[in-house]
């Protein structure tokens, strides 16, 4: 992308991305640090403690400066609670802050852009007289639908508020993206729930105002080291196990797939890693055969031993973050349709999918015991990241549809 004149942008985070844990932390991350190669970047960020707004924070360069807002989590549960009864998206009142609008009033007059990240900012920046980009990331209300809808086998209180949700936000997110200049989504299957079909209207949205962003990943410099030199019934999940889909996914391979794999390979470990509940730790680690280890201090290292890779969402949308971590490390995966539909990957040949327990438990013996199969999946996958999910490559046009609309503002005002 050629250099042109650096624009200020405002980003609106609802959640403080740091430290970089997490799917929505990480992508407006990564989106944040392609742009600051370009633009001067200013984040606001609500923050749900003193703590967190105090934190230090890294010296990564992507943010020239940083205002923190507080909103107590008590505070945004009131919030919830006032929006029952209305039509308001649970998640956008969650977010809702009088002290974070006045921010964004007084900050915004000193940038060229603002970029709302996800739908829970949205109303803070859609009436503001600069360019303005939401960066939606999912359908959300896809997700909440699909939650809402699953049989889990265990009761979960958020499948109630799901429910709720599912219907308040497809309609919310549809009438927030008419409000911006440019809207960015994930994958197809989003736009498509949103803005085609999906969501039980059809429409469709002027070619340029919303477009697909993929995520991307950050593929280890140097090649990972053979699966031949990793044990070779280690399996591992990646995600953040606070939300409700990826506590399922790791459940549900820990208690109906791995005691089929121990009947035939009683050295079989699952190791789960990512963020989670102490309650939601102590039910997984008292599985036979599963490791819990929380957040590691570097996933590459992390996932150094392990031969397998699995991505077991049954309730799930968007591209899943876990699925190109894995490819980048050079893991044989297998994985569940829901986790496939956003991945420009060919089953057979960078991928096994399985969906029922047992054929969870043979597609992940198949890859223990054939070294050549799981390594070719392996290698497969490596390539397919390096060659067309790398950040760099994937947020190249989103920073030239961004730029085209500051140069047309620049020439109006000329």
């Amino acid at each position: 992308m050629r250099q042109a004149h650096r624009a200020r942008i405002l980003v609106l985070a609802p959640r403080n991305p740091y430290p970089v844990i997490g799917g929505d932390r990480l992508r407006i991350h990564r989106l944040a640090r392609e742009l600051a190669r370009f633009h001067d970047l200013t984040l606001l960020t609500l923050c749900e403690s003193k703590e967190e707004c105090d934190a230090p924070l890294p010296d990564d360069g992507v943010f020239r400066h940083v205002h923190r807002v507080l909103l107590p989590r008590w505070r945004s549960c009131l919030n919830v609670l006032a929006a029952l009864p209305t039509a308001e998206p649970l998640q956008v009142a969650y977010y809702r802050s009088g002290a974070f609008r006045t921010a964004v009033q007084a900050l915004a007059p000193g940038h060229d852009v603002v970029l709302a990240h996800l739908v829970r900012t949205a109303d803070y920046a859609r009436e503001l007289p600069m360019v303005r980009v939401l960066e939606m990331t999912d359908a959300i209300s896809m997700s909440m639908q699909r939650v809402a809808r699953t049989k889990l086998g265990y009761f979960d209180f958020r499948r109630l508020i799901y429910a709720i949700e599912a219907r308040r936000l497809a309609a919310y997110e549809r009438r927030m993206a008419d409000e911006f200049d440019l809207v960015s989504l994930n994958s197809p299957v989003d736009h498509s729930f949103l803005f085609e079909s999906g969501s039980g209207e059809s429409r469709e949205p002027k070619p340029e105002h919303v477009m697909i962003v993929p995520n991307g990943v950050d593929a280890p410099a140097r090649m990972p080291p053979p699966l031949a030199t990793r044990r070779r019934a280690e399996i591992v999940f990646v995600g953040n196990l606070y939300s409700l889909q990826n506590f399922d996914a790791a459940w549900f391979f820990a208690r109906h797939v791995m005691p089929l794999v121990l009947a035939q390979r009683p050295d079989a470990e699952f190791r789960v890693i990512g963020p989670l509940r102490p309650g939601a730790a102590a039910r997984l680690a008292a599985l036979p055969g599963v490791r819990v280890e929380g957040v590691v201090p570097s996933l590459e290292r992390a996932l150094a031993s392990a031969r397998i890779g699995v991505c077991v969402a049954r309730i799930s949308s968007g591209m899943q973050n876990k699925l190109l971590d894995y490819f980048a490390n050079r893991l044989a995966v297998v994985c569940s349709p829901a986790a496939f539909e956003a991945l420009e990957a060919r089953e057979g040949e960078h991928l096994l999918l399985a969906r029922s327990a047992e054929e969870w438990a043979s597609q992940v013996l198949r890859l223990i015991e054939d070294e050549m199969l799981a390594q070719r999946l392996a290698d497969a996958g490596r390539n397919l990241v390096c060659q067309h999910y790398r950040w760099e490559r994937c947020v190249e046009p989103l920073l030239l549809r961004i730029q085209s609309l500051l140069e047309q503002r620049y020439r109006a005002a000329a």
